[in-house]
């Protein structure tokens, strides 16, 4: 979304985005240095080659661990871009360039939004779109892309190599999973074949009769144009999202009027934070799609948000851009930190460089992995730690999120006005980026503090998690390889204590009327008496009896036992997590 300067109490145009992602899916932080390539050089993409242009931009990008592209970023100009997700009637091709690849190209070869539309519709008319852009699973789509400088933004929409544009100058924007797009005076630009194919496809009748969203996403007779457009678009439940986000926005501007002004970088921050459908509990529903999204246990909870980004662009020359980042999950148990970015200079050592090639940088500094994670969990990485933090506080959220939001808010309100004042040209790179490290540093002091405190609580009190949310987390987080000593998923580990439990207690309940015929049966006592005297006969009986018991009591036993493995109460107390090296030195 994006809130230009006419809406904001700085002046500034705010851009934010939610990436939402699988929750196994790590979000990396890459530094993509500037660089001039020879001629005639390629570049390999996701899944396709295509030309490398002359000279390219540095950037930063978020991208999740397995595509070349990002869900979101900035470059030295000060441009920013995100795409979103469309699903269609035209079904999403298995080759081209991914939506994500294409937020990258444009940050790395533009310097202005309306150079990102054009590189887009440039892009798309010679490579086209399309490849898997899922994680654990197979995921195809269109894409929309909102790309916003200094002056402007530009939102672009597309399916396939056709698109429609529209040039943002006021107001407040937003994107979701749905086209936002209607009929022909919705937008400033459009391809000659947008209208032509919804007439041919006959979903309308004439370019008066044309409707963007309708056409390409409403309800058809095909059974399989319906489930591509109509189906999955409502099952995103976008349309509800973009407008909660233009409500938030809207009525944060109307109290703000009352008091300083517009609206904030701080609205900003709360809006990427909002849980309309879940206030009690993100954990509860089986359908939660709120902004900051939270997966679970249900049909379509398999994603949530893996990364948030705030920018705020000045309008003036005298500064430059602040990019606010989570850099980890879940946007109500983050803090946004600062990072900036000019063509002067170099983003903070622990964000790791990769060539513009997507080879990585050959000359990465000792901490790098912190910003770059791997597939599975990793103690040394930012968002992987942070993520055993949010799974651990997610089981009591209702007990932890008041004094969670007080501490946070706290440390966003210094991290934002020291900011305002590093953001002039006047102040050192250098300067800047001890200030970022030191935000990450401070955060990660916070982030110990959190899961200390969650970790114990989980010890003391019964998780909010109903059984089939554990079963479902403790089974990504088993994928994930998080070790058992860090996150225990109680009713999950009960549940299978009960099932076994009770097939001891069945086998041995069934035991007693099988002795009891076998005992009274002819043929086995006349066996039993040749074989053994009466004396061994009883013994036997006896021993079998005393083996039923023992069955039943360890059953018992076992069925009440703590489940925790061997490891006492105080050691559980003593678990902590390393501390992260963001400013250079070693931590405890």
């Amino acid at each position: 979304m994006v809130a230009m300067n006419d809406v904001t109490e700085s002046g500034s145009i705010i851009f934010a985005k939610n990436s939402d992602r699988q929750p196994n899916e790590p979000l990396s932080i890459r530094y993509v240095p500037s660089a001039v390539h020879s001629l005639n050089s390629k570049l390999q993409t996701t899944y396709i080659e295509i030309d490398q242009i002359k000279k390219t931009n540095s950037c930063i990008l978020f991208s999740p661990t397995n595509i070349f592209g990002a869900e979101m970023g900035f470059n030295s100009h000060g441009l920013v871009a995100g795409n979103e997700a469309l699903f269609t009637k035209i079904s999403s091709y298995t080759s081209g360039l991914t939506g994500m690849d294409i937020v990258r190209l444009i940050l790395e070869r533009c310097c202005t939004s309306e150079d990102g539309k054009n590189t887009i519709i440039e892009l798309l008319q010679k490579y086209g779109q399309g490849g898997n852009c899922g994680f654990a699973s197979s995921f195809y789509y269109h894409n929309s892309f909102l790309v916003v400088d200094s002056h402007e933004a530009w939102l672009i929409e597309t399916v396939g190599k056709e698109y429609a544009a529209k040039r943002i100058t006021s107001g407040i924007h937003t994107i979701s999973n749905i086209i936002s797009f209607g009929s022909i005076d919705t937008f400033d630009e459009y391809s000659d074949n947008l209208i032509t194919q919804a007439i041919s496809n006959g979903w309308c009748k004439s370019i008066l009769d044309f409707h963007f969203q309708k056409c390409y996403s409403g309800i058809s007779l095909n059974p399989k144009k319906l489930f591509d457009g109509f189906i999955k678009t409502s099952f995103s439940r976008a349309d509800r999202r973009q407008c909660r986000s233009k409500t938030l926005i809207h009525q944060a501007s109307i109290k703000s009027k009352t008091s300083t002004g517009l609206f904030s970088i701080t609205d900003m921050f709360n809006l990427l934070r909002d849980h309309e459908q879940s206030k009690n509990s993100p954990a509860h529903g089986l359908m939660n799609v709120d902004l900051c999204m939270h997966a679970g246990f249900g049909p379509i909870r398999i994603n949530q948000t893996t990364g948030a980004l705030v920018s705020v662009i000045p309008t003036c020359n005298d500064h430059i851009p602040t990019h606010y980042a989570t850099c980890t999950a879940l946007t109500c148990l983050s803090v946004f930190k600062p990072i900036w970015l000019d063509l002067s200079s170099l983003p903070p050592s622990f964000i790791s460089p990769t060539s513009s090639t997507s080879v990585p940088y050959p000359l990465l500094p000792s901490n790098a992995t912190i910003s770059n994670p791997s597939h599975t969990y990793s103690p040394n990485n930012l968002w992987w730690k942070s993520e055993v933090m949010t799974r651990n506080v997610m089981k009591h959220y209702t007990k932890l999120i008041t004094q969670i939001q007080s501490e946070r808010d706290l440390l966003e309100s210094e991290i934002t006005n020291s900011s305002t004042r590093l953001a002039s040209k006047d102040v050192k790179q250098e300067e800047r980026n001890n200030f970022s490290a030191y935000c990450f540093d401070k955060v990660d002091q916070l982030t110990n503090t959190w899961f200390i405190r969650a970790h114990s609580l989980s010890l003391e009190s019964k998780t909010e998690h109903s059984l089939w949310h554990e079963q479902t987390w403790n089974s990504w987080s088993k994928s994930a390889k998080i070790p058992s000593e860090l996150l225990r998923y109680f009713k999950v580990e009960n549940s299978k204590r009960i099932i076994i439990s009770g097939s001891f207690s069945l086998i041995s309940l069934m035991l007693v009327p099988f002795l009891a015929w076998f005992f009274k049966n002819e043929a086995e006592q006349y066996l039993i008496s040749t074989l053994f005297n009466s004396r061994t006969h009883k013994s036997i009986g006896c021993i079998i009896q005393l083996i039923n018991f023992l069955i039943l009591i360890s059953s018992t036993l076992y069925l009440l036992g703590t489940g925790r493995s061997g490891t006492t109460r105080k050691q559980q107390h003593q678990i902590t997590l390393p501390r992260l090296n963001f400013i250079g030195t070693p931590k405890k």
